[in-house]
């Protein structure tokens, strides 16, 4: 039997067609790599098995699925060159209004499922260079939302953390040839992106010092419109993600997606008290708060 010397890859959060896990593992496939592509819901996944990527269950807050995958990939594979963190979940709420046990359930999709992962994958990462004699690869999806925007505080902040752990284990990996690549990511048209399957964050019973019905439509409605304006494709970001995996060099940070410009390269120069107003402008001070 002929040994398949493909290089291999895991993308977790694959589950929806338009979503950046599936792009991306679509275009990894289409660069020859042998893709596994995954997902809470291994149903979900079968326009991926169809197109001849191989599927598996994953919930990545759970140790026993974890070590299952782990097992998988081992047996199926022998080794991992590149692993994307992209599984996440986010939801709209007042910081004040925010359920701790939701946003404890939020930080464990966002950050300590992709450094549990990423930790149980380790061994695969690191022995890959031996077969390929190239640095493997790791990536984490971070976001542009750490910018701090209004009513996403929760979210920002799963992200923000993400984004630091990101950057540390690109400087412990280092000396093990293992690249890290943290992805800030801006305006994608995704489920997620758009907010078609939000994470409920905000409480039961909201303390009311805001109209929260309004705050949310009025987000929906401006930053939607807005969204769709400026938003870049899920197939675009993936591809520009894909692009820094192969690349000679993969860098450290990645910016992708509509906005990224003013992002990276203008709100860092603004004085504090203008991005504040701009902000809650943005989104609704005034209008809907």
């Amino acid at each position: 039997m002929a040994v398949d010397e493909r290089k291999v890859a895991l993308i977790t959060g694959c589950s929806e067609p338009i979503s950046l896990g599936a792009n991306t593992a679509l275009a990894l496939h289409e660069r020859g790599y042998r893709v596994f592509a995954s997902a809470r819901n291994i149903k979900t996944l079968e326009p991926l098995r169809v197109q001849g990527l191989d599927v598996l269950a994953l919930d990545v807050t759970s140790e026993e699925s974890i070590a299952a995958a782990v097992e998988t990939i081992t047996a199926a594979a022998g080794r991992l060159d590149v692993l994307v963190n992209n599984a996440g979940v986010a939801g709209r709420a007042a910081i004040v209004d925010a359920d701790m046990d939701r946003v404890r359930a939020m930080f464990e999709v966002n950050v300590f499922g992709p450094m549990a992962l990423t930790s149980a994958l380790a061994p695969l990462l690191v022995a890959a260079r031996g077969a390929s004699g190239r640095d493997s690869v790791v990536v984490n999806i971070g976001s542009g939302v750490v910018l701090g925007y209004p009513f996403l505080g929760a979210y920002s902040a799963s992200k923000a953390a993400l984004q630091t752990w990101s950057d540390t284990l690109r400087r412990e990996l280092s000396a093990l040839h293992v690249k890290v690549i943290t992805v800030e990511l801006m305006l994608v048209r995704t489920a997620l992106g758009k907010g078609e399957k939000p994470f409920v964050v905000v409480k039961d019973k909201p303390l009311g010092l805001y109209d929260w019905a309004g705050i949310v439509a009025y987000i929906k409605t401006v930053m939607g419109g807005a969204a769709n304006h400026t938003a870049t494709t899920s197939e675009d970001a993936a591809r520009d993600i894909v692009k820094a995996i192969v690349a000679p060099n993969p860098p450290g940070k990645l910016w992708t997606g509509g906005g990224t410009f003013l992002a990276r390269w203008v709100v860092p120069f603004l004085p504090r008290w203008y991005v504040d107003f701009k902000l809650c402008k943005m989104f609704g001070k005034g209008k809907a708060w």
